[in-house]
C-alpha cells in the first residue's frame, strides 16, 4: 500500500511496509496492557476457561474463515479463464506443473541468501513450503517472470547440475565461425572398445530458452535413450544468451556437426574409418538450433557436408515472435493439410475456419501457461535476438526455421515433430509440418515417414518431469524408438511405385494389344518401421490438428460465453 501511496509500487517498498507492519505490532505488545484495550479485556476474561491449544486452532480457524468468506457465500466472480485451465491438463501433468512450480518458487525465494550451501538448504525448506501453498508459489513464480532475467532462469532451471564436461575445440582454420572450446556430454552404454564400433550416433542440441540448461539438465532422458537405442548421444553445450546472442549458439552447433563429420566421429570416440550415420534430436529452443542446423547443412555446397538420417524435435520454438493470430498464408497451409487427412471420429460439432478458434493462435490461446507465460516467451525471445536492429526476424529463416524455403524444406530427411496440445509453441509444430509436408509433395518426395504427434492434455517441457510424472515415461521410451528406428541400418530399400512412363505403344507379339510401360521407383531411404506399442501408444494419447483446432476453439467460445456443445 505505501508503495501505491508513494506513486511507485516496488519490492523495496513493500520492505518498508513489512518493517513498519511488525514495527506497529512489537509497540502494541510493549506499550499497551497485556489484557488489551477494554473492549479485549472482557474477550480475555471469557477466554480463560479454553486451553492455549484451542485458542490457537480457533483462531486460525477465524482467520481461515475470514480470508475465504467470499468463496464459501459464492461471491467469487466468474472467471471463464480458471475454469478452463481447470480442465486444460492432464491429471499427471498437472501434478507435475505443481511440483516444478513449488521448485521454482523455493529458489527464487532463496537466491538471495548467502552462502551458497545456506541457499541450497533454505530453497529445500521454501520448495517443500510451496507445496502446502501452491497459490502462493504460483503468485511467486508470477511476480518473478513479470521482471524475469537469464539469472533467475539458469538458478530455476539448472537445479540438476553435475559437472562432468568433454571438450572441443574450433578453429576458424578449419572453416569454423569461431576460435573457441565447445563443451559436449557423450551418453553411451558401453566401453570405449564398443563405442568405437559404433556406425551411427545422435546429436542432441538441449533446449533451454536460449539462456540457460545444460546437456545434464536433460540427462534423464538423455540416459534413457542412450540405453534404449544402442548408440552414442552427443549433447552440444553451446554458449547461452543474453550474453552470446544470435548467432553465436546456433554456429557453435553447426561447427560442432561439421567437425564430428570431418574425422568420421573421431573425436567423440568413433573409430573414424566409415561415414556414421547421424539422427539429430532436440527440444524447445533447441528445436530451433537443430532445424536452422540442418538448413545450414542442406545450404552449404562446398564442400558438401553428410546429410543426417533423421530429424527429431519435440516443442521446437519454430518462430521467434509473439503472435496473436494464425496468419492467413499458414492458415492456408494447415487448412490444405487437414483437408488431405481422415476427419476423425471424436470432432465436435463443426469444423473450424477464418473468424473463429482456429485462427487464433497457440501463443495467445495460451499465454497464460505456467510454463511459457507471454511475458516469459517475450523476455526469452528479446534476449535470444539481443537487440540487433539490422536483424529481419520475421523472414530470417535461420532465426525462425518455419521460414525455411520450399526448395530446402523438400531435401529434408524423415521428419519427426512432437508437441503438448496445450503448448504455446504448439502452432509452430503444425505450421512447420505443413509446409514441409507441402514442399515434399511438390517435389514428388516421400512423405510416408515425416510425422506430426500432439500429446493430449500436456503443455511444454513434460520431457523434464520424467521422475515426478509417471506417464512420461512412456513418452520418452515412445521417442526413443523412434530414434532407434529412424538411426537404425539400412536393410533393403522399399519402393513406393510412382507415374508410368509409356516407353512404347507397339501392340506385342500375340497382338492382345497390350501396352508396354515403364514403371520407376522411387526410394524410400529412412522408412519408418514402428512397434504396433509405439502405435498404440499414439493413437491412444495423440491427437491430430483437426481435433486441436476443434477442442482450441470450443474453449475459446466457451471463454467468451458462448456454447458450442449439443445439450
Amino acid at each position: 500500500m505505501l508503495g501505491h501511496i508513494a506513486g511507485r509500487p516496488a519490492p523495496s517498498w513493500d520492505k518498508v511496509q513489512a518493517v513498519v507492519v511488525l514495527f506497529m505490532c512489537y509497540v502494541a505488545l510493549r506499550k499497551i496492557p497485556p489484557q488489551g484495550p477494554p473492549p479485549f479485556q472482557r474477550l480475555h476474561h471469557l477466554l480463560k476457561k479454553f486451553t492455549p491449544w484451542q485458542i490457537l486452532i480457533g483462531a486460525l480457524t477465524t482467520l481461515y474463515t475470514a480470508h475465504h468468506a467470499d468463496l464459501l457465500l459464492g461471491l467469487t466472480p466468474a472467471e471463464p479463464e480458471k475454469k478452463m485451465f481447470s480442465r486444460r491438463y492432464t491429471p499427471g501433468y498437472t501434478r507435475g506443473l505443481w511440483i516444478l512450480s513449488a521448485l521454482d518458487a523455493g529458489f527464487f525465494t532463496s537466491q538471495n541468501i548467502r552462502p551458497k550451501i545456506l541457499r541450497d538448504i533454505m530453497s529445500a525448506v521454501f520448495s517443500v513450503y510451496y507445496l502446502f501453498f501452491p497459490k502462493r508459489a504460483d503468485e511467486k513464480n508470477n511476480i518473478m517472470l513479470k521482471n524475469i532475467t537469464a539469472t533467475h532462469m539458469r538458478r530455476s532451471w539448472e537445479k540438476m547440475l553435475h559437472p562432468v564436461q568433454i571438450t572441443l575445440q574450433l578453429s576458424k582454420e578449419a572453416g569454423h565461425y569461431s576460435d573457441a572450446l565447445v563443451n559436449v556430454m557423450l551418453f553411451f552404454k558401453g566401453t570405449e572398445e564398443e563405442l568405437a564400433r559404433q556406425e551411427a550416433f545422435i546429436l542432441n542440441i538441449p533446449g533451454g530458452g536460449f539462456v540457460a540448461m545444460n546437456p545434464l539438465c536433460h540427462a534423464d532422458y538423455l540416459m534413457a535413450w542412450a540405453g534404449q537405442t544402442g548408440v552414442p548421444i552427443v549433447s552440444i553445450h553451446y554458449k547461452k544468451a543474453p550474453e552470446y546472442p544470435f548467432p553465436h549458439g546456433l554456429h557453435e552447433c553447426f561447427d560442432v556437426y561439421r567437425l564430428i563429420t570431418s574425422n568420421n566421429g573421431a573425436c567423440i570416440g568413433l573409430s573414424g574409418s566409415i561415414e556414421p550415420r547421424i539422427a539429430l534430436a532436440a527440444d524447445s529452443a533447441g528445436g530451433t538450433f537443430a532445424a536452422s542446423v540442418m538448413n545450414m547443412i542442406i545450404e552449404q555446397k562446398s564442400p558438401a557436408l553428410p546429410r543426417p538420417v533423421g530429424v527429431l524435435l519435440v516443442y521446437p520454438c519454430m518462430h521467434v515472435g509473439l503472435d496473436f493470430w494464425i496468419s492467413n498464408s499458414d492458415l492456408a497451409v494447415i487448412e490444405e493439410e487437414i483437408s488431405r487427412g481422415p476427419i476423425p471420429s471424436d470432432t465436435l460439432k463443426s469444423r473450424p475456419g477464418r473468424g473463429d478458434g482456429m485462427t487464433l493462435h497457440s501463443m495467445a490461446a495460451f499465454m497464460d501457461d505456467q510454463v511459457l507465460g507471454s511475458s516469459f516467451l517475450r523476455a526469452l525471445m528479446v534476449m535470444y535476438i539481443g537487440g540487433d536492429p539490422t536483424l529481419d526476424h520475421k523472414s530470417n529463416y535461420l532465426v525462425s526455421p518455419i521460414h525455411t524455403p520450399d526448395h530446402i524444406l523438400a531435401q529434408y530427411p524423415r521428419t519427426y515433430i512432437m508437441s503438448g496440445e496445450k503448448d504455446p509453441l504448439a502452432d509452430d509444430s503444425i505450421i512447420f509440418m505443413a509446409k514441409l509436408r507441402r514442399a515434399k509433395r511438390a517435389a514428388s518426395v516421400d512423405l510416408e515417414s515425416d510425422t506430426l504427434r500432439i500429446v493430449t492434455g500436456v503443455s511444454h517441457a513434460f520431457m523434464q518431469m520424467t521422475s515426478i510424472v509417471p506417464e512420461m515415461k512412456d513418452l520418452i521410451k515412445v521417442v526413443g524408438e523412434e530414434l532407434a528406428d529412424m538411426i537404425k541400418a539400412p536393410q533393403t530399400q522399399e519402393t513406393s511405385w510412382g507415374e508410368a512412363s509409356t516407353r512404347s505403344l507397339q501392340e506385342d507379339d500375340h497382338g492382345a494389344g497390350l501396352v508396354q510401360v515403364d514403371v520407376h521407383p522411387q526410394k524410400i531411404p529412412n522408412p519408418r518401421k514402428v512397434s504396433p506399442v509405439v502405435l498404440k501408444w499414439e493413437q491412444e494419447t495423440t491427437r491430430d490438428a483437426l481435433t486441436i483446432y476443434e477442442h482450441r476453439r470450443v474453449a475459446y467460445l466457451d471463454q467468451l460465453g458462448i456454447d458450442t456443445h449439443d445439450e
